[in-house]
């Protein structure tokens, strides 16, 4: 019954249904009844329809053998005034539960800038890697942006995932997830709970864009912006060299990230379930400065108080891994002339303590 309860908050009437050529399911929801407000602190929430603030176009900038992917998968046919949802099965609602404990013992590396102590937002343009996943297990390449002690961490995670147990299939897909208690009780991946306010009509969750061959003198990558506007305080989504504007984390629904996050990390993530050998994440390789044969994070940038796309100091970071670096590993070289701070990661995961 609790299952069948969540079910009809997730799952609302729908004014069309499109399945995909992939198997997907979307719901075209009323984007003023979507499952977002059903959230207890947004029954009083004012829908804002755009960011006030523009992520800078990076199209013109000189990026090497790493080019922006404008292969993305997309929803297509949902009616004015709709926005697309994935249909959430009870089988999801069963794995979502699973996938919280999974967080909690995965293995990551990440670089964290540590120069000042407030941040409004990360970006970043990750290449895309479609690591082997089995089905208990998941890999990443994604941004933190957190704040508060373990116990009440608000955090926002986003980036690209091979997923299984989430997606249902091997494939490359854009996620989000979020949490304002550590994932204790609240916040979820994507919009398998109340929480993120879908604007885009045809960009969401889910889609899935395409990896990079390993060795290729072409590497694809994707863009993944989060930044807290600078009015209305909600956290913006933003994707894809055409700068889409997915939707947001509204602010009412955190407690410390209400005001500014303390936390930025740039990296992966890898795990599954506990006791099993670790997966592998990027290329299932460790790192080598050769953007070729690694996955990597360039144009990594910060947002200001004034909501500017800034450079961070390459000095001041913090290298972060969780587990020996035969497992995951990380190479931070600084800033390149062309591509601007940049920082590679990857491994073939296995038995990592």
């Amino acid at each position: 019954m609790e299952f069948d309860n969540k079910l009809k908050i997730l799952n609302k009437p729908p004014v069309k249904s499109i399945h995909t050529k992939f198997g997907d399911i979307y719901d075209c929801i009323n984007i003023y009844k979507q499952p977002a407000f059903d959230h207890p602190l947004l029954k009083n929430h004012k829908i804002q329809m755009k960011p006030n603030v523009v992520r800078k176009d990076q199209s013109d900038e000189p990026i090497s053998n790493i080019i922006s992917s404008s292969v993305r998968s997309k929803v297509e046919g949902c009616p004015l005034d709709t926005v697309p949802i994935r249909r959430t099965t009870k089988q999801d609602l069963v794995n979502a539960e699973l996938l919280t404990s999974w967080i909690k013992q995965r293995h990551f590396v990440s670089v964290q800038p540590f120069a000042e102590k407030v941040y409004y937002g990360a970006s970043a343009r990750i290449t895309v890697a479609n690591p082997g996943v089995e089905q208990d297990k998941y890999s990443t390449g994604q941004i933190w942006i957190q704040k508060g002690p373990a116990e009440e961490l608000n955090s926002i995670e986003f980036g690209w995932a091979v997923h299984p147990q989430l997606f249902g299939d091997n494939d490359t897909r854009v996620f989000g997830l979020w949490t304002a208690d550590g994932f204790k009780e609240t916040g979820c991946y994507n919009m398998l709970c109340p929480g993120f306010v879908q604007i885009h009509p045809e960009y969401t969750f889910g889609e899935r864009i395409k990896a990079s061959t390993y060795g290729a003198w072409v590497q694809r990558a994707f863009d993944f912006s989060v930044h807290r506007d600078l009015e209305s305080g909600n956290w913006w989504f933003i994707n894809g060299v055409d700068n889409a504007k997915i939707g947001y984390w509204p602010k009412e629904i955190f407690t410390h990230l209400a005001s500014n996050a303390s936390v930025i990390g740039y990296g992966g993530a890898a795990g599954g379930e506990f006791g099993e050998p670790s997966p592998p994440m990027g290329h299932a390789r460790l790192p080598v400065y050769d953007s070729r044969s690694t996955c990597c994070h360039v144009y990594m940038k910060l947002i200001n108080d004034k909501g500017i796309y800034v450079d961070f100091d390459r000095s001041h970071v913090q290298l972060n891994h969780d587990t020996k670096t035969s497992c995951y590993d990380l190479i931070f070289p600084g800033r390149e002339i062309f591509r601007g701070n940049i920082m590679l990661f990857g491994g073939p995961g296995g038995d990592c303590p």
